[in-house]
C-alpha cells in the first residue's frame, strides 16, 4: 500500500488518471440518466408520431373509400356525430378519429386527445386546458407540428405529446366549410391548414424508475474499471522503469539499422557553402555510377547534364542561398554518359544556428518521366479519336436531322393537300360564277374569306415547321405543355388519317430550363416511330398514349402505344448507331441513337424504353436546375 502511495505521488500519469476517474464517475452519475431520458423521449415521441400517422391514414382511407363509396352507391346514408344505434346513419370521419382514441385510451395506459380552437358546434361546451391551448399555440409555431413535455396527472408523471392534424383531403375541407356544425365562414379551410391537435399521454414513471437503476448500474461498473485501471497502471509503472533502460538500448540498434537503410536506399548528399561534395549515400553512388572517393570533394556540377536549363540552377542557388528549400526535378548525367531524372529537395543546413552547406534528399523518378512521354503521347492519340467522334457524331446528327426533314416535308404535303384542294374549288366556283354572271358580292365575299382562311393556315403550318427546326442552341424556360403542342400540331393530320388515336395526360404544367427545339425533335421522332410500328404491325384499334408528369424535382414525359413491345432480344440495342428494328429497311438506325444523345447529352436528361402489357414505352426525364 505504501508504495502505492508513493507512486500515486509522484507519477505523472496516475494522478491525472485518478482525478479523471472522481470526476468521470461524478459526469455518469448525473449525465446519464440525463441522456437516456433524452432518449426514451425521443423514442416516445417517434412512436406517438407513428400512432397518429396510423390513425390519419385510417380517417383517410375512410374518407376516400367509405364514405365516397356510400355518396355514390347508398345516398340515402347520412353522416352525423351522434350515430350510434341510429339506423341509415355513420360517422364523420372525425367522429371516427374521436371514437377510436377513445376506444385505445379505455383499453390501454395509453391516453389520446383530439382537440381545436374551432370546435363543430356540438363541441361547443368543451373548455380547453392550460396545456392543450399552449399545445395548440406550439405547434402552430413548430415546423414539424409537434410539441411535447413531460407532465404530472392524477399524481403520476407522463409524457404529453401534441401532434398537429392537417387538412389533407379536399372532402375534409369542404365537409369542414360547409357542415351545418359549424362556427366559422364558408371559406374558412383550405387544404394544408392546421385543424387542430391529436394528443397521446403516456406514462413514463416506470420508465423513469427503470432508468434510475441503469443509471446506478452503469456508475458501479464505471466505478469498477477505473478501480482496475488505476491498479494496472500501478504495476506497469513499477516495470516501467526497466523497460525504458531496455529499450534505450535499442533504440540505439535501431538508429544504427536505421542509417545503414538510409544509406542504402535513399539518395542524399551534403555540399559545403560552394557546393563541393562533403557526403554521399551508398545509393548515390550506386544510381550515379561513381565511387565515394570520385564524389567527395568534387562540385556537383560534374553529375549536371547538357539538357538542363541554366536558369533552373540559377534559380535553385537564390533559393537556398536565402536560407529557404528548393524543391524541383533535374536530369542527372551519369558517369557513362546516360543519365536519370530524381526528385530533389534542397535544403540549408546548419550547425549551432551557423549556416554550414547544404544537404539534398532525392527520389528516383525516371520511371516516371517515362510514363509522363508515353501518356502525353497516348493523351494526343485520345484527343485525335475523341475529335473524330465527335465529328461522327455530328455527321450522324445531320443525317438525322435530314431524314426527319424527309418526313416533315411530307407531313407538310399531306397536311396542305385539302387546303389547296379547297382554295382550288374556291377558286374555280368564283371563276364559274363570274363566267355566268351569277357572281354576287355576298358570295365573292364568302369564297375570298374561305381562301383567305385556308391561305393562313397554309402560312401558319409553314411558321410551324420554320420554327420546329430553328437552329436554337440557346437553354430557355419551356414546359411539356408548349412543346407537345407544337409537336401535335405537326402531327396531328397524319395520325388523324391513319385512324390512330392520340390520347393525352398532360400533368405537367411547371416550367424548366431545357433547348426546346432539341426536345421537341426527339418527342417527333419518338411519335413518328409509334405511327410507324402501328402500321406496319396492322394493329386493331391503334392509339398512341403522351403522359406528361412531375415526381419531385424531375419533369417525366412518357411515349406508349399498343404495338406489342419491342423485341426483349434487341430492346437493350435499339439505341446503339444504325441499329434499326423497320422491316421495310426505310430506317437510317439514327434516329433513337440521336434522340437519346440529344436528351442525355445536350438536355442532362434521361431516356429509357421499356415494354408494358401493351407496347413499348419510352421515358424522357428531365431534371430540374
Amino acid at each position: 500500500m505504501n508504495s502505492f502511495f508513493k507512486i500515486l505521488k509522484t507519477s505523472k500519469v496516475l494522478i491525472p488518471v485518478f482525478i479523471t476517474s472522481i470526476f468521470l464517475g461524478i459526469f455518469l452519475y448525473f449525465y446519464t440518466p440525463y441522456t437516456m431520458e433524452d432518449g426514451m423521449i425521443k423514442n416516445m415521441v417517434k412512436h406517438s408520431t407513428n400512432d397518429v400517422k396510423r390513425l390519419q391514414l385510417l380517417r383517410e382511407y375512410y374518407v376516400s373509400s367509405v364514405v365516397k363509396d356510400i355518396q355514390k352507391f347508398a345516398p340515402n346514408i347520412t353522416f352525423d356525430y351522434d350515430h350510434e344505434g341510429i339506423n341509415g346513419k355513420l360517422p364523420f370521419p372525425t367522429t371516427v378519429v374521436h371514437d377510436l382514441t377513445t376506444l385505445y385510451s379505455n383499453k390501454t395506459n395509453v391516453k389520446f386527445d383530439l382537440y381545436s380552437e374551432y370546435p363543430f358546434l356540438n363541441r361547443k361546451d368543451r373548455v380547453l386546458t392550460p396545456f392543450q391551448k399552449k399545445a395548440i399555440k406550439m405547434v402552430e409555431k413548430s415546423p414539424d407540428g409537434i410539441y411535447y413535455q413531460k407532465d404530472f396527472i392524477d399524481g403520476k408523471e407522463v409524457l404529453r405529446v401534441a401532434i398537429a392534424d392537417y387538412m389533407t383531403q379536399q372532402a375534409c375541407v369542404d365537409c369542414h366549410n360547409h357542415s351545418s356544425l359549424k362556427d366559422w365562414s364558408e371559406d374558412k379551410w383550405k387544404l394544408g391548414d392546421k385543424r387542430g391537435v391529436l394528443e397521446i399521454i403516456t406514462p413514463i414513471d416506470s420508465e423513469l424508475k427503470d432508468m434510475n437503476i441503469s443509471r446506478n448500474k452503469v456508475v458501479i461498473a464505471a466505478i469498477t474499471m477505473m478501480i482496475l485501471l488505476i491498479t494496472y497502471y500501478s504495476v506497469i509503472l513499477l516495470r516501467r522503469e526497466k523497460e525504458l533502460t531496455d529499450k534505450n538500448e535499442k533504440l540505439i540498434d535501431d538508429f544504427k539499422d536505421l542509417f545503414d537503410d538510409f544509406d542504402k536506399y535513399v539518395i542524399a548528399s551534403r555540399t559545403d557553402l560552394k557546393g563541393n561534395i562533403t557526403y554521399v549515400s551508398r545509393r548515390f553512388c550506386d544510381i550515379s555510377g561513381y565511387k565515394k572517393e570520385e564524389l567527395l570533394g568534387k562540385n556537383h556540377k560534374i553529375l549536371r547534364h547538357k539538357d538542363m536549363p541554366k536558369d533552373i540552377f540559377k534559380d535553385m542557388w537564390q533559393t537556398i542561398s536565402s536560407h529557404k528549400t528548393w524543391i524541383g526535378d533535374i536530369k542527372n548525367r551519369k558517369k557513362d554518359g546516360s543519365f536519370y531524372w530524381v526528385k530533389a529537395n534542397i535544403s540549408p543546413l546548419y550547425h549551432n544556428d551557423k549556416h554550414i552547406g547544404y544537404v539534398a534528399i532525392r527520389y528516383d523518378i525516371s520511371d516516371k518521366k517515362k510514363l509522363n512521354e508515353l501518356n502525353l503521347s497516348l493523351q494526343q492519340k485520345i484527343d485525335h479519336e475523341i475529335d473524330k467522334s465527335r465529328k461522327k457524331d455530328q455527321q450522324m446528327l445531320e443525317q438525322s436531322r435530314l431524314a426527319q426533314m424527309g418526313e416533315m416535308i411530307s407531313m407538310i404535303a399531306h397536311q396542305w393537300r385539302q387546303p389547296l384542294t379547297a382554295i382550288s374549288s374556291a377558286s374555280a366556283a368564283i371563276s364559274l360564277k363570274a363566267k355566268r354572271n351569277k357572281l354576287s358580292p355576298d358570295l365573292a365575299v364568302e369564297l375570298s374569306s374561305k381562301i383567305s382562311q385556308y391561305s393562313q393556315h397554309l402560312s401558319a403550318t409553314i411558321d410551324d415547321f420554320r420554327e420546329f427546326f430553328k437552329s436554337n442552341k440557346i437553354k430557355k424556360e419551356t414546359n411539356f405543355n408548349n412543346i407537345l403542342n407544337s409537336v401535335i400540331n405537326i402531327v396531328n393530320e397524319s395520325i388523324i388519317n391513319k385512324d390512330i388515336e392520340l390520347i393525352k395526360e398532360i400533368n405537367c404544367q411547371r416550367t424548366f430550363i431545357s433547348y426546346e427545339n432539341e426536345l421537341k425533335q426527339v418527342i417527333l421522332n419518338l411519335v413518328k416511330n409509334a405511327e410507324d410500328i402501328l402500321l406496319e404491325n396492322d394493329i386493331k384499334n391503334p392509339y398512341i398514349k403522351i403522359k406528361a408528369y412531375n415526381q419531385d424535382d424531375k419533369f417525366i414525359l412518357e411515349i406508349s402505344d399498343n404495338a406489342g413491345g419491342v423485341p426483349e432480344d434487341i430492346i437493350d440495342k435499339i439505341f446503339d448507331p444504325y441499329f434499326s428494328t423497320k422491316t421495310k429497311k426505310d430506317g437510317t438506325g439514327l434516329g433513337l441513337y440521336m434522340s437519346k444523345m440529344i436528351v442525355e447529352d445536350h438536355c442532362e436528361g434521361e431516356l429509357s424504353v421499356c415494354n408494358d402489357a401493351n407496347g413499348a414505352v419510352f421515358k424522357i426525364v428531365i431534371k430540374s436546375i
